[in-house]
């Protein structure tokens, strides 16, 4: 597209906004959604061109917004072996092949976005595209909950050139927006933070009631674990009185799809009685703003973990999932005669809204 970049038409010529999305998970799409609704919601001429390895279904259906796609650099964040497992062996090579072609690889992505001559990149949060935004001379702006080199640093996946090279590419960007609950990263000159970040839900329980076609009294149960496979112990959910299991993108024989609800799933979460899911960012981030209480698989070698599970247990929302299923039932009849806890705000989404603004 053509736009008279002189003065008197600079006014006319709307900003185009590169963004980066980790395929690690569906966790950096939603951590960006709400940010991105609100950029375009204050300025609808934004032009948003999105490069992630993550199906453009999905990330249509989390960001909510029209984007354009594009091939971006590689992203990968972590080889998993299951949901709270790394494949150390593979994730170890992937860096050490990228650490052998990292020149060519940011010279072929600088060329990349020279050609979509964007204004400015957000990435959340590859390390690639920021270290070729800086050889295009774009100016770039990383946010996130973590990056990958304190991830990798944490399980020793890094030579240090390939080390020395990730947090020089980070420290490119011209700030760091750490979102709560976060790793430290003190380490970037730039960083600051903000509050959570969330999509909101809306409450829609007696409608998903009776889409379902149960008892207004039963009590909805959804297991979600972000698009990766869901630990053997929930594989036969155990039978509970007036407990319905609901899925999202798991199955079993006692499990009901969420497929073909038509729930946005910000409001899936938001009108059942409790979360199963796994240690994450936008998992938990999304219960707490709609107050819907958790029941989570702990991931103990995970670096975020201790962040995140203290934050969502600090406030009333978080429970870890137990160990076998004679305790899981137990945990679970105890969870669904609790009182629903207070929701927790996203604050983060205006406070990064306001530094993405002045960034751009």
């Amino acid at each position: 597209m053509f736009c008279d970049q002189s003065p008197s038409a600079s006014r006319f010529c709307p900003m185009r906004l590169v963004v980066d999305i980790t395929a690690h998970g569906f966790g950096h799409a939603g951590q960006l959604a709400p940010i991105l609704a609100a950029l375009r919601a204050q300025d609808p001429a934004l032009e948003l061109i999105v490069r992630s390895a993550l199906p453009h279904s999905e990330l249509a259906s989390i960001l909510g917004v029209p984007f354009a796609p594009a091939p971006g650099p590689p992203d990968l964040g972590l080889f998993m072996r299951d949901p709270v497992t790394l494949d150390f062996e593979a994730s170890r090579a992937w860096y050490a092949a990228l650490a052998r072609d990292f020149d060519r690889l940011v010279e072929e992505d600088a060329a990349r976005l020279r050609a979509l001559a964007p204004d400015r990149l957000v990435s959340n949060v590859g390390f690639l595209g920021i270290a070729a935004a800086a050889r295009a001379g774009v100016p770039a702006l990383a946010l996130s909950s973590l990056t990958w080199l304190d991830v990798a640093r944490a399980y020793d996946l890094l030579e240090p050139e390939m080390a020395e090279r990730m947090e020089a590419a980070y420290r490119a960007a011209r700030l760091l927006v750490r979102l709560t609950p976060h790793l430290p990263m003190n380490w970037h000159e730039h960083g600051i933070t903000v509050g959570p970040i969330a999509r909101v839900g809306c409450r829609r329980r007696d409608e998903l009631v009776a889409r379902l076609g149960c008892a207004p009294d039963t009590r909805l149960v959804l297991i979600a674990f972000g698009g990766i496979a869901m630990p053997r112990l929930l594989l036969e959910p155990p039978t509970l009185p007036k407990v319905l299991w609901l899925g999202d993108r798991v199955s079993g024989p006692e499990i009901v799809s969420t497929e073909g609800l038509g729930f946005p799933f910000p409001d899936l979460v938001a009108s059942v009685d409790l979360l199963v899911t796994k240690t994450g960012y936008g998992l938990f981030a999304e219960a707490a703003a709609a107050g819907t209480p958790v029941l989570y698989l702990a991931r103990p070698d995970w670096p975020e973990a201790p962040f995140l599970e203290s934050w969502i247990r600090d406030h009333g929302i978080g429970t870890p999932l137990p160990v076998d299923q004679r305790m899981l039932f137990e945990t679970l009849l105890e969870l669904l005669e609790r009182p629903r806890p207070r929701p927790v705000p996203p604050s983060g989404v205006a406070e990064a809204v306001a530094l993405i603004t002045a960034f751009l």
